[in-house]
């Protein structure tokens, strides 16, 4: 099918673009989109590459976390697209006002890319929606696009495409040209936008983006060394290397001289091979892959970078052209790299000696190395491998494995969880640091970011579907953490109620809001659309909106015997509405149920001790599309029907059950018993609504101080009588069942009621 697919591109694009070679880029087609009022293009952006990005007044973000199959066609999308919504709107709490940028789908599967605004441009990737020769849309390739961040115009060809919609990308900025790096087959590329060209960057083990970052263009990676790379007698050395690369890296010449196959690295390294032997050895090959000098990526060696440390030994055989000089080596066999992440403005890594064991003390060690420190004019990649040129940041880089690592003040501090325990460890000089306790009981939490002077992490919600979040104040010495001294500041806290999707992007953090795509359940169906709360600036405000959270809880709670009242105070709760209710209020009963449900939502215009609805702790960002609206609406409406009608048929199963085993035995027995039975039977359930509401009154406490002239017996006597009646009430319906068991003994049954016994019965009944 992707064969079809290429070809049937290939025929598009020739036809449309005149042969153009990459792709439709030159085309200059463009959606026309309404105009958006207030956007001004000198603005500055933070917070590239997550589903949220500020720009000036305004935040722009993806309006919740749609599939990748669903229809892609411009100004129909809603779930997906782009919308903004200004800052001060955002801030007041008037989430309403979000506006549609870009009505198409940004729901490329990688997430840890996704907008990037430079310029007056927003730059994203979208599943195609060409079509291969079968007729289908061919939804698990994404086209790379930009669109005017006032909503005017958006691309409607594409700069290139990929096969995979979870392709690692992300777009950057260099010297006023934006690029786009990606990595296909193995490759990492970049695309320049201004050229509309694609370069290869490096054939490479790994590469390791700034995740701190996201709009840095440029990416490590670790390569392999090949000795006599053009022989028969080529062999990859035991030690490997660490490389850089910018994303506007590129070749400067490359060609054949006197039988050798050269390529130079503009501003860097020549690389020359043996032509006549690269050219034996891709003879037979095809001709996409035949040796042609001209092409640098048909080299046995594809490298654009800069070299950072080598880990070349002072025991080598041979010192390569990929090498620095081997006589400042630090040790015989070298060194092997691991990277571990690149943040804060550095490499974290680990080295081994080849020659020595994993269990090596050396090779646990947590390393560092500043950008500005490699880019030093007089840096050294083989005799930078000295301590004194690096950070130790761990003495056991296993500790750290998922830890948090932030620099401050030329300071690291790494938090890490250990034994369902979080702690903050402060690197001293030569790598030693003291762990300070920071919370306790953290089963299963994941470390998320450090922003302000709060530590976030997120673990599985208790009560819910997807992550609950939390934080703790990190400024704080050990014995803040003290739970003893009940310093609420410097105690960890989980927002309430919040439910996030952690298998899309991170929750983003914009000035005092938190937006995060909401995993909370509609019925029994999630939507994940982008949700806000609010973050206050301390501890004790955000444990003051958990109080508020948790009354509400407290007040649904108190007919906890009552589940289907519970969930009718649920929905309005969550809506602050009441059509569902509405719409099956007759199963509700009208002197117990419905007034205890107004009651309850009489608490939340209340002028003291007032309930707040959902929508003041978190409430929808942007606009769901209408579908999931009627949707969500029908869900409502068939749990409180559902639950109530479930609840009634347990209720009513004895009689049922009693109908069926007459009916089965004297038919006409059954149209005497059928009343009688219905008639009692609503007496036996209003009886037993009555004794809930007497239990309820019992379990009520009444306090007496300020009034000794309360009778606080006085229900409870008038709960006792009512028992009475109900007790002989279900004696009666007894009764009838049992007369219904034994047909054969009263056949009288069966004779046609007089007028006297139907008059009786009547009186019976009333």
């Amino acid at each position: 099918m992707n064969g079809k697919f290429k070809k049937t591109l290939g025929l598009l694009t020739a036809a449309l673009c005149f042969g153009s070679t990459v792709a439709l880029a030159g085309c200059n087609q463009a959606y026309t989109g309404q105009k958006l009022d207030g956007y001004v293009s000198e603005a500055a952006v933070a917070s590239n590459g997550g589903f949220a990005v500020e720009k000036g007044d305004y935040v722009y973000f993806i309006n919740g976390m749609e599939d990748y199959t669903a229809d892609n066609v411009y100004g129909d999308v809603v779930k997906g697209s782009l919308m903004r919504i200004a800052k001060t709107k955002l801030a007041s709490g008037s989430y309403g006002e979000a506006e549609t940028v870009v009505p198409m789908l940004f729901s490329a599967q990688n997430f840890d890319a996704g907008l990037y605004i430079y310029g007056d441009y927003v730059y994203y990737a979208t599943p195609t929606t060409d079509k291969n020769m079968d007729g289908e849309v061919e939804s698990s390739w994404i086209d790379f696009k930009r669109a005017k961040l006032d909503g005017s115009e958006t691309m409607k060809d594409y700069y290139f495409r990929l096969s995979s919609n979870s392709s690692a990308y992300r777009f950057v900025e260099e010297d006023g040209v934006v690029y786009c790096l990606y990595e296909e087959d193995g490759l990492l590329k970049s695309y320049d936008t201004k050229d509309k060209v694609s370069r290869v960057l490096a054939d490479a083990d790994a590469y390791y983006y700034d995740k701190s970052n996201p709009s840095n263009p440029n990416v490590y990676y670790t390569m392999s060394v090949v000795v006599d790379a053009d022989t028969d007698n080529s062999t990859t050395a035991a030690y490997n290397q660490i490389y850089t690369v910018n994303a506007a890296a590129r070749v400067e010449s490359a060609g054949e001289k006197d039988g050798v196959a050269s390529y130079k690295v503009k501003g860097g390294k020549e690389y020359k091979f043996d032509a006549e032997y690269l050219k034996e050895q891709n003879k037979d090959t095809s001709s996409d892959a035949a040796f042609d000098a001209k092409d640098y990526t048909t080299y046995p060696y594809v490298n654009l970078g800069t070299l950072v440390l080598d880990g070349i030994g002072s025991n080598a055989l041979k010192q390569t052209q990929f090498n620095g000089d081997k006589t400042k080596a630090l040790t015989p066999d070298g060194y092997t790299y691991t990277v571990k992440n690149y943040a804060n403005g550095g490499l974290y890594f680990t080295k081994a000696e080849v020659s020595k064991t994993s269990s090596d003390a050396e090779s646990v060690k947590l390393y560092y190395l500043a950008d500005a420190d490699k880019n030093a004019a007089a840096w050294d990649a083989v005799s930078g491998n000295a301590a004194a040129n690096l950070d130790v940041v761990a003495k056991d880089s296993t500790v750290v494995e998922s830890a948090v690592m932030t620099l401050v003040n030329d300071t690291h501090t790494y938090y890490y969880i250990a034994e369902e325990t979080l702690y903050k460890a402060s690197v001293n000089a030569d790598g030693t640091a003291t762990p300070v306790r920071m919370a306790s009981k953290l089963s299963s939490a994941t470390l998320w970011q450090v922003n302000g002077d709060y530590l976030y992490y997120y673990q599985a919600s208790e009560n819910g579907n997807g992550n609950s979040l939390s934080r703790v104040n990190v400024t704080g010495e050990e014995k803040d953490y003290n739970v003893l001294l009940e310093k609420a500041e410097y105690q960890p806290i989980t927002l309430a109620g919040v439910q996030f999707n952690s298998s899309w992007y991170k929750p983003e953090i914009v000035g005092n809001t938190l937006l995060y795509a909401n995993e909370q359940s509609f019925g029994e169906t999630t939507y994940n659309y982008i949700y806000a709360a609010k973050l206050p600036a301390t501890q004790a405000e955000i444990k003051a909106t958990n109080e508020k959270f948790e009354a509400v809880q407290e007040a649904i709670d108190e007919y906890a015997d009552n589940a289907e009242l519970q969930d009718v105070m649920t929905y309005y709760f969550r809506t602050g509405k009441t059509a569902a209710y509405e719409a099956v209020i007759d199963l509700y009963d009208e002197d117990t149920e419905q007034k205890y449900f107004d009651e309850f939502k009489a608490k939340f215009a209340a002028q003291t001790d007032k309930l707040e609805l959902e929508s003041y702790f978190y409430s929808l960002v942007g606009e769901m599309k209408t579908a999931d609206v009627e949707a969500i609406d029908a869900a409502w409406v068939d749990s409180l029907r559902s639950e109530k009608e479930e609840a009634k048929d347990e209720g009513l199963a004895t009689w049922i059950i009693v109908l069926i085993i007459v009916g089965g035995v004297l038919v006409v027995a059954a149209a005497v018993l059928v009343p009688t039975l219905i008639a009692l039977s609503k007496k036996k359930a209003k009886a037993k609504a009555a004794e809930e509401t007497v239990n309820a009154y019992k379990r009520k406490k009444i306090d007496t101080t300020d009034d000794k002239s309360i009778d606080v017996y006085a229900d409870e006597n008038a709960a006792e009588a009512e028992t009475a009646e109900t007790t002989e009430q279900v004696e009666e319906v007894e009764e009838v069942e049992e007369a219904a068991k034994e047909p054969e003994t009263q056949p009288q049954a069966a004779e046609e009621p007089t007028a006297e016994t139907a008059t009786e019965q009547t009186e019976k009944d009333e």
